[in-house]
């Protein structure tokens, strides 16, 4: 009897080990991101946040399949691209990556198959993640943990471990004091080790760190391992009452299609005009046509993906020429957008053959060719009736494309297509190119001797300019393309823009 009382679960040992490691990770994040700069510390905390992941599912004898693996890897490459490039766009995508990432393990406890995703169920997944993430601290202390069992297991070995802390305490003190007046060199490091320069508000940083990282790890955790905590909160979201017919269907295609076919009616003579027509005094200049309305084409393109998913899941056709008229009005419609994508393409394309790239210009073109394969696969899946296969395979593809864009380095790129130009006796920004990030510097570096001196002296001075290539920050904040750049920097410090 005593045996049994003395019992203690499955659960239990692993909601313990669960806050362990997460008070641990805690305090790893008071010391990984107490900087003013974010590097290789995110990149650290999520490597070991994913590590401990593996270590908990092994002792909690759960299943590691090819789907985990593969969440994993995803993440690990998005922590590691955060220390790869310097681009905040990049970075900023990395950290859309990781949470594309968890928001898919997310969905592996909650669907049965990850790639079949209503798009009901991605917003119902959203909300469920955000209201699992706040209870879970209360949920892993009230329910995962059952601490009459911990008491009665461990009480006697915890009463044990505490009488010996209050008899060692105070004679580590008193040995401590005397060592300390006996060698100064001691008494140094002890001072040094115990000088945390806290104040107020070191105190409430350091108290945010550890609230943050602590809560993140348990829900991260805690969501890996008890799967049916989140399945018991998991209801299917029913459609609104309200649905589309025939009629509102057609009507809400049919006008847009009737709009758009009056735009690409006006954008032909544009096409076909020509540079003439581009550059004539009573026509649009190249700056006011190319510049004018890219962002509004693309924002168009994505309005039509988003206005066609959200028709067809009010839509519902009683009859076979029903669902052929959806069809047929989609078809039309994803024509005559990939017609003004291609207007926004070769807007585009005069702008830059004019004014070089930007990074404003560069992503903005890379986020139209996603929405385009987005339509192809909408067309391959929606119109062929399987819309479940659209929202995963378009989240896919946008992780796919960050990660293509961290290859490619969208600075380098820019300042080659930039250089390039210049050397084709076009204008050239040269300032613009010595505010890009430190992904650009090797590049700009590679081109210096054999552009003019005076566009030569004019980048060599604005890259002197930059902090980053002068000063070492906190190794909490490395990053591998600052570091690189910062070394090919010294090597060339000793010339002048004439000597280059």
């Amino acid at each position: 009897m005593n045996y049994l009382k003395n019992e203690i679960t499955d659960q239990t040992v692993i909601g313990l080990i669960i806050l362990i490691i997460s008070l641990l990770m805690g305090v790893a994040g008071i010391f990984l991101f107490n900087s003013k700069a974010w590097g290789i510390n995110v990149t650290l905390f999520s490597l070991l946040l994913i590590a401990f992941i593996l270590i908990v599912r092994n002792l909690a004898h759960l299943y590691v399949g090819y789907r985990e693996y593969t969440l994993m890897a995803s993440g690990v490459f998005f922590a590691l691209a955060l220390t790869w490039r310097d681009s905040l766009v990049l970075n900023s995508l990395s950290y859309l990556g990781l949470m594309l990432t968890i928001s898919l393990a997310f969905n592996t406890a909650t669907r049965p198959k990850l790639r079949y995703l209503e798009i009901s169920q991605i917003f119902q997944d959203f909300l469920l993640s955000i209201e699992y993430g706040i209870s879970s601290y209360r949920d892993l202390i009230r329910e995962d943990i059952h601490w009459n069992e911990v008491k009665n297991h461990w009480g006697d070995n915890i009463n044990s471990i505490l009488r010996g802390l209050m008899v060692t305490t105070p004679m580590l003190l008193v040995f401590g004091l005397l060592l300390i007046a006996s060698d100064a060199r001691f008494e140094q490091a002890v001072f040094n080790s115990l000088n945390w320069e806290l104040n107020e508000e070191s105190v409430l940083r350091f108290g945010a760190i550890f609230i943050i990282c602590c809560w993140f790890s348990i829900a991260i955790l805690r969501g890996t391992i008890f799967v049916n905590s989140i399945n018991k909160n998991v209801e299917k979201l029913y459609l609104p009452i309200w649905r589309l017919g025939c009629i509102e269907t057609g009507i809400t295609l049919g006008a847009v299609n009737l709009l758009f076919l009056s735009f690409i009616i006006i954008q032909f003579t544009y096409f076909f005009g020509g540079d003439a027509l581009i550059q004539s005094l009573d026509g649009p200049t190249y700056s006011n046509y190319a510049r004018r309305g890219f962002i509004q084409l693309v924002a168009v393109t994505l309005l039509v993906i988003i206005l066609l998913l959200f028709t067809h899941w009010l839509y519902q056709p009683y009859n076979k020429f029903e669902r052929r008229l959806y069809q047929l009005l989609s078809v039309i419609m994803i024509i005559m957008t990939m017609i003004i994508a291609a207007s926004a393409a070769h807007r585009m394309y005069l702008y830059t053959s004019v004014y070089g790239f930007t990074e404003l210009r560069f992503y903005t073109s890379i986020f139209m060719l996603w929405l385009i394969i987005l339509f192809v696969w909408f067309s391959l899946t929606v119109l062929h009736g399987k819309r479940t296969q659209f929202i995963f395979g378009a989240i896919v593809s946008g992780m796919f494309f960050i990660a293509l864009l961290h290859i490619i380095n969208p600075d380098a790129q820019i300042t080659k297509f930039n250089f390039a130009r210049l050397q084709a006796q076009q204008r050239f920004d040269a300032a613009y190119l010595s505010s890009l990030s430190t992904d650009a510097v090797p590049t700009i570096l590679a081109n210096l001797p054999y552009i003019e001196e005076k566009q030569r002296c004019q980048l060599w001075t604005s890259l002197n300019k930059l902090p980053v290539l002068q000063t070492k920050k906190d190794w909490r904040a490395f990053n591998l393309s600052q570091h690189h750049a910062q070394q090919l920097w010294l090597e060339q410090s000793e010339l002048n823009c004439g000597q280059i």
